[in-house]
């Protein structure tokens, strides 16, 4: 087996049955990438997992034996995205959720758009299409395009969770736990991106790709949030003094 091109981080926690059909993608994807000759490490974490999420996971079908199971207990997101980060070899790393479903060249579109790019970045899939509570479809903004402006981070997040960039970057700046029912604060992919920002990371999108996002009747974490009306904690992005850094056309 050659040395993985990207690891791709899913996290589990209680998502039963549908970890079944999101692996079943996410494996997909990577039968995809092998065929034009690139390996995709899966790292699997599975975080205070339930019995029935942990048996759909390590008894999936589509495992060949390649993936890195991880086992935690941290009971945060942030820091089961961390544990994934820690147990990835690739030079190039992606997070990905437990119940979703992403387009079969996903892998490859975001590898292909990294190639492409200078400095320090972040890529996004290009599409959304939601599913399940209720139907929806939108185009992510380009950092680098004519709908971005930063302000807007100030009352919403621009993109889903699902992030792609260098491991360099994962490291250097991790997510941050929130735990929100003590805190009062939420939202880490939020928090995340407004951070990333604030050091000079640019969010661009991996043109083509698409990222189906499972909306859940119950147990989804951003209504939970949206239930304890968490904040985001106080980011650097709007720190006073700070130069404000608006769009420009798509490169």
């Amino acid at each position: 087996m050659s040395a993985p091109a990207l690891s791709a981080i899913v996290t589990f926690h209680g998502e039963g049955i549908l970890a079944h059909t999101a692996l079943r993608s996410y494996a997909l994807s990577r039968d995809t990438a092998r065929r034009e000759g690139v390996e995709v490490q899966l790292v699997l974490v599975l975080d205070r997992a339930d019995p029935q999420t942990r048996q759909f996971v390590m008894g999936h079908p589509d495992l060949d034996g390649s993936e890195t199971i991880v086992e935690t207990q941290v009971g945060d997101l942030a820091l089961a995205r961390n544990a994934g980060v820690a147990a990835s070899r690739a030079d190039y790393i992606c997070t990905l959720d437990g119940d979703d479903l992403i387009s079969t060249g996903y892998f490859l579109m975001h590898l292909k758009e990294a190639a492409r790019m200078d400095g320090r970045f972040v890529l996004h899939p290009e599409m959304v299409l939601s599913f399940g509570m209720y139907s929806a479809y939108n185009w992510q903004v380009d950092q680098a395009g004519d709908y971005y402006d930063e302000r807007a981070l100030l009352t919403v997040n621009p993109w889903i969770s699902a992030a792609f960039s260098t491991r360099e970057l994962y490291e250097t700046i991790p997510y941050v736990a929130c735990y929100p029912r003590k805190t009062g604060f939420g939202y880490e992919d939020w928090y995340w991106n407004s951070e990333t920002i604030a050091r000079g990371v640019v969010h661009r999108l991996a043109w083509g790709s698409a990222y189906f996002y499972r909306r859940k009747w119950h147990g989804s974490l951003n209504e939970a949030s949206h239930a304890l009306k968490t904040v985001i904690p106080r980011t650097s992005l709007f720190a006073l003094g700070r130069a404000r850094t608006g769009g420009s056309s798509r490169a």
